[in-house]
């Protein structure tokens, strides 16, 4: 018998984005160099894939884990993709 940890408020919660302030977004989604050559197009990665793996390398940091929905949180998103040169709305 499955045994639930979570309530289901703390599950949509987790699911999603909290609000960001500004100073968290400058802090935590800005890519480093390094960040950008990880997720450098060279490596096989489309641009779905890159913005993908930059807003997990974004969020681990800032929350600890990733939420399941990036669509909740258009503003790191959108930063994410102009660091990248990618268009989000293609994703």
């Amino acid at each position: 018998m499955a045994t639930r940890v979570f309530a289901d408020e703390e599950l949509e919660r987790l699911r999603g984005f909290p609000q960001i302030s500004r100073e968290e977004l400058f802090r935590f989604f800005t890519l480093s160099p390094a960040d950008l050559a990880f997720a450098d197009p060279g490596r096989g990665r489309g641009p779905a894939d890159r913005l993908g793996s930059a807003i997990a390398l974004c969020t681990l940091p800032w929350l600890g884990f990733v939420p399941g929905r990036a669509t909740t949180a258009p503003v790191t998103v959108a930063r994410l993709a102009e660091q990248l040169r990618v268009d989000p709305v293609q994703m």
